[in-house]
């Protein structure tokens, strides 16, 4: 019994550890083009999870995970228990992004670095913060397993998102090179890792 407990616990250790390490591509842009974001042909809001769910635009996009944080008791983390940075364009290539760091926690992230190899405007136009929320059951098991690093391409709506207990979340719709503070709310209906 001892050993069979010691085996569960090395592999749960492996994979949690395997999870960790961020993917690696090499010296390169990954994620050449810039997100998506173009007007909706129908504003239905509708139900989910007993929120009311306003769509706002459509986005497409294929980015890299800059980092990742999964939310397990804050009020939106019953709708998005992930929130991702991604990046494009040099935003998504290794010689560059190895040189800052991004902290992401309470539904914000921030990048620091010493001596940045491309212009701070660069950083903030090519990178941002997007909250995931899943709408089927199997995307959900595809975000969980996702690493920094990782390419994805992703279709969706974003949203505005509120309920009876004053729950509200606003969505950004359209790409600045300023710092975006509420980042994207994104209803994701397609998702692969590539």
């Amino acid at each position: 019994m001892i050993k069979y407990l010691m085996f569960c616990v090395c592999v749960s250790a492996g994979y949690l550890l395997y999870i960790s390490f961020p993917v690696n591509h090499g010296p390169g842009i990954t994620a050449q083009n810039a997100p998506r974001i173009t007007p909706l042909t129908w504003h239905e809001p509708f139900t989910y999870k007993g929120a009311t769910v306003e769509p706002r635009k459509v986005i497409e996009a294929e980015v890299r995970i800059l980092n990742k944080e999964r939310y397990y008791f804050d009020a939106f983390s019953g709708y998005s228990p992930s929130d991702v940075i991604v990046g494009w364009n040099k935003m998504s290539d290794e010689r560059n992004i190895s040189y800052i760091f991004f902290t992401l926690s309470g539904r914000s992230f921030e990048s620091r670095y010493t001596k940045a190899p491309i212009d701070d405007k660069i950083i903030r136009a090519e990178s941002d913060l997007w909250h995931l929320i899943p709408s089927t059951s199997a995307i959900d098991d595809k975000i969980k397993q996702l690493r920094n690093g990782h390419i994805i391409r992703i279709k969706g709506l974003l949203v505005d998102m509120n309920n009876d207990s004053g729950f509200n979340i606003k969505t950004s719709t359209t790409l600045s090179d300023r710092i975006n503070k509420t980042g994207y709310a994104i209803w994701v209906e397609e998702f692969q890792v590539l």
